[in-house]
């Protein structure tokens, strides 16, 4: 009866611990994967990058009266939504988002 037990409890013990240990492997394999998966897809050769430096004021007009009174409403908007006057941040960019 008691061998009985004791073999019980040792089948128990290591049917336990095994699984941890395929926990464990199966949560390493998770690192592994996205490496796996990018050899394993077929991508298409990229071409060499060239880099070019073009100076950005050459392509950038001067801002027009139309464009400063929008600069001007959005500080407006922004000081009236923050609290302050427009004297305590300058706006040095908008960028518009399509």
């Amino acid at each position: 009866m008691v061998e009985q037990a004791l073999m019980n409890t040792i089948m128990g013990i290591s049917i336990v611990f095994s699984m941890l240990a395929l926990i464990s492997v199966l949560i390493y394999c998770f690192r592994i994967i996205p490496y796996l998966t990018e050899r394993f897809t077929k991508k298409e050769p990229q071409q060499q990058k060239t880099e070019q430096f073009i100076d950005i004021r050459l392509l950038v007009p001067e801002p027009t009266e139309d464009e400063r009174q929008l600069v001007a409403v959005i500080a407006a908007a922004i000081a009236a939504s923050e609290g302050i006057s427009t004297d305590d941040f300058i706006v040095r960019s908008i960028r518009r988002r399509y």
